[in-house]
């Protein structure tokens, strides 16, 4: 353990001794970054303090090596922070993180000291049973932010972590790969690959499962043809093989060796998830989200994006739907916040699992002192502080960030033959998975296709209008957004699907059977009464979690609306993660909320302004009763079914 008076160097360190130029402190031979001046210190221990261009008060590195370590690296580290910060009250600090690949431990903690507040970064690098010390003291967040590559160089100056890894691993001697061509489904495709089964041969930028708010990859993977990888670190085999619906892939070789993960293809490109990382060499194995360069990785950016807390004040109501008010939020710059006349801070974790569309929230200090919570915001532009203890709604409004939702190219014009239809059509089913508990469409399954006479169909249901199902644009992993569609001999043919029976019937199209019936507009049409939508969630033999929701719209001839959401989920954990295991566990949320403004339809898109401002644009269709007019007993909008309920 570092003597407690070496501690005092992060006080009094730049009083002692003269500047000098060396590069060796104990047995740790190390290059300063540029312009940074170096100063040794003897009082027991050998000590270094590195200090930027611009002074001291912008901050200062503090290099302790060759500490002896006894028993477990991470109970050291731990018990080494907490002697090296028991100068000051401690008000706010990370969990201890592990950078992908590395034998480094990093842990940040906040300090009030009496002549201000200081950030200490704390980085041990261990090799074998000895470790390096570095500690960046910062004034303020800003600062921290700017000295921190400098203590990356520095870090990465003294190899000696790396010269003692298992070669071929994350550990081992980082190289700068080639670079590799980029490729988009759609390229993919015309070169006979399959997307949805096949990794498309391209740069994946990775970002490891872990708490925190990095928006920097740790590992660099490039996928080559043949079923080959290569990263900074090394090289090895990819197999691909179909696991029920899913597509699995495993690891041979390299730094990556006996790790798994699976693809997912989207309209952006492709993910893959990377567990397993390090078996057998890392302390504790890793996980990582990997995505394809390109639309993929900057959708995936623009998410962090939207969960980072954003320096704003919410206004705050209890979570009880009675609409009262419990002051406002100030989230401020620099990881604080004010809440009740009092100031803390909080900090957030968007990496930890990259799935969710909301970041975690910890609060530390001030009135919300030991508070959790989650914040996000909308497309809509809906910014939301959701507090857990107190049971807390704290909300925003600003203007929507646009999300890129279509890419550069244009469609190829569909192939000669194909077209000849025009209109958009559709048909609904009972959900066959609603009887069986599990939670399915929600009741409701609905098909929907949007037919061009170019020879394209639209075969998903629009967001917000018919605007959306403009089959000259692609998606932005360079696909068309509509399918080919030909008819031939009484048959049609949509995309790679087999041959279906087709005819007219009136103003109707029947495939396969299936009558689909013309969509119809309710631009013009007076909305008027209460409507409902119900939805599930899991469910089922062997399912864990159910829950249900309901939606209610109250529509006014005059154009106002009131909407009211309710429901909850409830999970049970077994030891065998099915409803067959005992149950060791589980928990139950519940949530309802109220909101209320002004409605207006056209074409096919449902405006809600609501009473904060912010609106909400869905897209809204009936079907045709027995006269040929919008049958209001069944409404579409926004991808739910809402029905009139029945009257008791």
């Amino acid at each position: 353990m570092i003597r407690s008076k070496v501690f005092s160097l992060l006080l009094f360190v730049f009083l002692l001794g003269g500047w000098v130029g060396a590069e060796r402190v104990g047995s740790l031979t190390f290059t300063p970054p540029p312009g940074w001046a170096v100063k040794l210190v003897n009082i027991g221990d050998a000590a270094a303090t590195l200090t930027p261009p611009g002074g001291p008060s912008q901050g200062f590195i503090l290099l302790v090596p060759d500490q002896v370590i006894s028993g477990d690296a991470n109970v050291w580290f731990e018990a080494t922070v907490k002697q090296l910060s028991n100068d000051g009250q401690v008000t706010a600090q990370s969990e201890t993180a592990t950078p992908a690949g590395t034998s480094i431990l990093v842990k940040s903690v906040t300090i009030k000291l009496a002549q201000g507040s200081q950030i200490r970064l704390y980085t041990a690098v261990f090799s074998g049973k000895t470790a390096n010390l570095y500690i960046l003291v910062a004034p303020n967040s800003e600062a921290l932010s700017k000295l921190t590559p400098s203590l990356t160089a520095l870090v990465e100056s003294a190899p000696q972590a790396a010269a003692n890894a298992p070669s071929g691993s994350l550990l081992g001697k980082k190289s700068a790969i080639p670079e590799v061509k980029p490729m988009n489904a759609a390229q993919f495709m015309a070169a006979g690959g399959d997307p949805k089964t096949q990794i498309i041969p391209d740069e994946f930028r990775c970002y490891q499962e872990k708490e925190g708010n990095s928006l920097t990859p740790e590992l660099v993977m490039q996928v080559l043809p043949g079923g080959k990888y290569r990263t900074p670190y090394g090289a090895g085999q990819i197999s691909v093989k179909k696991d029920g619906s899913l597509t699995k892939l495993d690891w041979k070789g390299g730094p990556l060796d006996k790790a798994y993960g699976y693809l997912n293809f989207g309209d952006w490109g492709q993910e893959i998830s990377l567990s397993n990382v390090g078996e057998g060499v890392l302390e504790r194995e890793l996980s990582f989200e990997c995505y394809q360069r390109g639309p993929r990785e900057n959708l995936a950016l623009l998410e962090f994006k939207l969960r980072t807390p954003a320096a704003a004040k919410y206004a705050c109501s209890p979570k009880d739907g009675s609409g009262k008010s419990a002051g406002s939020l100030e989230i401020l710059a620099g990881g604080q916040y004010r809440f009740g006349g009092q100031t803390g801070r909080y900090s957030y974790d968007f990496r930890g699992d990259q799935d969710e569309d909301w970041s975690n929230l910890a609060f530390t200090g001030g009135g919300l002192d030991d508070a959790i919570g989650s914040y996000s915001e909308s497309e809509a532009g809906v910014r939301e502080v959701s507090i857990y203890r107190p049971k807390l709604s704290c909300r925003q409004v600003t203007k929507p960030t646009p999300i890129p939702r279509y890419g550069t190219a244009k469609a190829p014009s569909a192939p000669k033959g194909s077209g000849g239809l025009s209109g958009a059509y559709v048909r609904w089913y009972p959900d066959p998975l609603a009887a069986l508990g599990y939670g399915g469409c929600g009741g409701l399954c609905w098909d929907v296709l949007i037919f061009d006479k170019s020879g394209y169909v639209f075969t998903d249901e629009p967001e917000a209008s018919l605007n959306d199902a403009n089959c000259t644009r692609t998606h932005p992993n360079g696909l068309p957004i509509c399918e080919v569609y030909t008819l031939q001999g009484g048959k049609i043919t949509v995309g790679q699907d087999k041959p279906e029976t087709f005819k007219k019937q009136g103003a109707t199209l029947v495939i396969d059977g299936e009558t689909f019936q013309p969509m119809l507009k309710l631009e013009g049409v007076k909305l008027n009464g209460v409507y409902q939508s119900k939805s599930f969630v899991g469910g089922g033999a062997g399912s864990t979690v159910s829950g249900g929701f309901l939606s209610t719209l109250n529509f006014t001839p005059q154009g106002k609306f009131s909407r009211e959401r309710s429901g909850g989920v409830s999970s049970t954990f077994t030891d065998n993660g099915n409803s067959t295991g005992n149950i060791t566990g589980g928990f139950t949320s519940t949530s309802q909320s109220a909101s209320s403004g002004s409605y207006s339809v056209k074409g096919y898109t449902l405006t809600l302004t609501y009473g904060d401002g912010h609106e909400e644009q869905q897209f809204v269709f009936a079907l045709p009763d027995k006269s040929g007019q919008p049958d209001l007993e069944l409404l579409r909008i926004g991808g739910s079914s809402y029905t009139v309920p029945d009257k008791k």
